[in-house]
């Protein structure tokens, strides 16, 4: 088919090619051909699998050995670091430019300080033993005294219950002979009134 336009600007109009159409079903050498174009696609996308499979196999073992070399290399920077640092340290052990002044100097201030706290919490130490046995001294004394003034006092009362005790029986004492004495007094005025109410009766006048 072939599509014309007109020059007039008319509508275009479709026109019959001179070819003829091409067959819609193909022959047996057609079908053949196809088949093995097909068949060199399945092979050839087989051996580009295959290649990709063994090109990225490939690469991860580049890859890995790149990163197994890669540590190798940093171990051996560390191990030749270290060797270097261990030589050179035992070369310089001897020098005097390896010793830190300032933190000799800082250690020896720190001791002094720690000595100097640890003499003076030993003299407070001592001094609050020494304010402690003063003060237990001080408390036994005034116990002593204490006591001695407890003895006195119980002397004190003990001499004055004797003397109470004393007096009490003077009292008594002095009480029973005038008792005695004021029984005596009463028999003998008995006795003499006795006398004379006998000698009154026996009167002849009465």
């Amino acid at each position: 088919l072939k599509l014309t336009i007109p020059i007039d600007g008319g509508l275009p109009s479709v026109v019959m090619a001179s070819q003829s159409l091409p067959r819609l079903i193909p022959n047996e050498e057609e079908q053949s051909r196809l088949f093995r174009r097909l068949h060199h696609n399945a092979q050839a996308r087989d051996r580009q699998s295959k290649q990709d499979a063994s090109n990225f196999v490939f690469r991860q073992r580049a890859i890995d050995d790149m990163k197994a070399e890669t540590r190798n290399s940093k171990e051996m920077a560390r191990t030749s670091h270290s060797e270097r640092v261990s030589r050179w340290t035992e070369k310089m052990s001897t020098s005097p430019l390896t010793v830190d002044l300032w933190a000799e100097d800082q250690a020896k201030y720190e001791a002094n300080l720690a000595m100097h706290r640890a003499e003076k919490q030993r003299n407070l130490r001592i001094q609050k033993q020494q304010y402690q046995a003063h003060a237990a001294i001080l408390d036994r004394a005034s116990g002593e005294v204490d006591e001695l003034e407890q003895l006195r006092a119980e002397k004190r009362r003990l001499v004055n219950n004797t003397k109470c005790l004393k007096a009490m029986r003077d009292i008594e004492k002095t009480n029973a002979r005038m008792a005695k004495v004021m029984q005596n007094k009463q028999q003998y005025e008995v006795e003499r009134q006795q006398k004379l109410l006998a000698k009154a009766f026996s009167s002849p006048s009465l």
